[in-house]
């Protein structure tokens, strides 16, 4: 081998050993890149499942409220109604009371809406037509003034309008109801739902 050759061999190995050495060092810079690459991709990924895991608790959570609401809603809407069916069946018991009860309980209401004053009292065309004999009496004995029975039917089914100067005071059953509607339901639903 002449000395040409010699140098060209020996530039051909510097140069191999310094690619050799340069394609290290890519070769590791390049590892180096991947690796962190990849942990920036792992702590991507565990963000996003922790972020997906906390959508889904948060969807599941307001999912189950959602649920617990509408089941209270649903409760509340079937305690009303019972509620609402105990207050129609107790208003048609009062009216189904045998005439002895009915008309005693009738006197009683009197006691307790009548005025001291002179006044007229109206029962309904049933009542009107059912009325114990000397039973305008008694009401008179329990009201606070004095009460003149109307010939004339009210337009009630159960109980009496009580009259004075012009004003007129509605005694019926229907309308005692309507006026403690929330008082009754309130009490009801105490007795039926109460807990303990």
């Amino acid at each position: 081998m002449s000395g040409i050759d010699k140098i060209i061999s020996q530039i051909e190995d510097d140069t191999k050993a310094v690619c050799d050495d340069m394609t290290a060092k890519a070769q590791a810079k390049a590892d180096a890149v991947l690796a962190d690459a990849e942990a920036q991709a792992e702590g991507i990924r565990a963000k996003a499942e922790e972020q997906a895991a906390l959508k889904v608790a948060d969807i599941k959570k307001r999912g189950e409220s959602a649920a617990e609401l509408e089941e209270r809603r649903i409760l509340l809407k079937t305690k009303q109604s019972v509620i609402s069916d105990m207050l129609e069946i107790a208003i048609g018991r009062v009216k189904s009371l045998p005439d002895d009860e009915y008309f005693d309980l009738l006197l009683r209401m009197v006691k307790k809406y009548s005025q001291p004053e002179q006044g007229v009292i109206c029962f309904g065309k049933k009542d009107l037509s059912r009325l114990p004999s000397g039973y305008m009496d008694k009401v008179n004995e329990n009201c606070a003034g004095s009460l003149t029975l109307c010939d004339e039917p009210a337009d009630i089914d159960a109980g009496f309008k009580l009259i004075y100067g012009g004003i007129e005071e509605n005694c019926s059953f229907d309308a005692i109801f309507a006026s403690e509607d929330e008082a009754l339901k309130d009490k009801a639903g105490k007795l039926l739902f109460q807990k303990g």
